[in-house]
């Protein structure tokens, strides 16, 4: 994502929540964890997005498009959910999301972080009593329930992350109202979030969550749509994908070529091509 200047978003009040106390002056755990959230979402340019997926630039195109409103949509669903905004490179990579009532801010500046502060700029100034949560567009087993329970975690902890399927990167990151978010993403992101002070989600049930698509190997990890997506009606004309052999892995065994030893997700079944 190219994102400069500060990004162009609606104006508002900025502040700090205030936190509940018990008698011996600590913070209530349970209020705690009950934060409301802005969830940003950045996208770059989806003319470049996913360009490690072996597909023409159309397809590319379509995966990406069809992952940044999937993910999108659940987090408007999410309970806890106040509101959602996303980063965009160009006015025209809102097309995907139209009609779903996000904000948005215009990036301006380099990469990725830059364009995750920008997004809580905006998210601070609209809502100064919510929690800052930052998502990747490109999360193809994203469910609101799921994301509900790493918010609810979340919400015990200052600065939270969850990492990504490699143990390497980052998918979600959080920071409660008065909380800088704090982002590091890129390389290494992992070790990066919890060296700032981060504390790492472990919570079961979270696994579905650190899986995002880089790469055509990780479309195996996308099952036949037991319910609609944009991204299941776009893999249905994909499929099936040529690099996927062998793809009948049972839950838990190691994935196809390309996964960097992932494994499948509790209750994610691999499923072979279809024709």
């Amino acid at each position: 994502m190219t994102t400069g200047r500060p990004g162009r978003a609606a104006g508002g009040a900025h502040g700090r929540a205030h936190h509940p106390a018990d008698r011996g002056g600590h913070r209530d755990n349970r209020a705690r964890r009950e934060v409301r959230w802005a969830v940003v979402v950045p996208q770059k340019d989806l003319r470049l997005a996913k360009s490690r997926l072996a597909l023409d630039s159309r397809d590319r195109q379509r995966v990406a498009s069809a992952l940044f409103r999937d993910t999108v949509a659940a987090a408007q669903h999410t309970p806890g959910v106040a509101t959602v905004i996303v980063v965009v490179d160009r006015i025209q990579d809102l097309e995907p999301v139209a009609g779903l009532g996000v904000g948005h801010v215009l990036g301006t500046g380099p990469g990725l972080n830059e364009a995750l502060r920008q997004g809580e700029l905006a998210a601070r100034a609209g809502h100064p009593g919510c929690g800052v949560a930052a998502l990747p567009a490109d999360l193809p087993l994203i469910e609101p329930a799921l994301l509900g329970r790493a918010l609810t975690e979340a919400g015990a902890h200052d600065r939270a992350f969850l990492p990504d399927a490699d143990d390497e990167g980052t998918t979600l990151l959080t920071a409660r109202p008065g909380h800088a978010l704090g982002p590091v993403y890129g390389i290494g992101s992992r070790e990066a979030h919890r060296r700032s002070g981060a504390v790492e989600l472990t919570g079961p049930g979270l696994a579905a969550l650190r899986y995002d698509l880089d790469c055509l190997a990780h479309l195996a990890l996308v099952p036949p749509p037991a319910r609609h997506t944009h991204l299941s009606e776009v893999l249905a004309r994909l499929r099936p994908v040529p690099s996927l052999v062998d793809a009948s892995y049972l839950p838990g065994a190691p994935g196809p070529p390309g996964l960097s030893g992932r494994a499948t997700p509790p209750g994610v079944g691999r499923h072979p091509p279809q024709s």
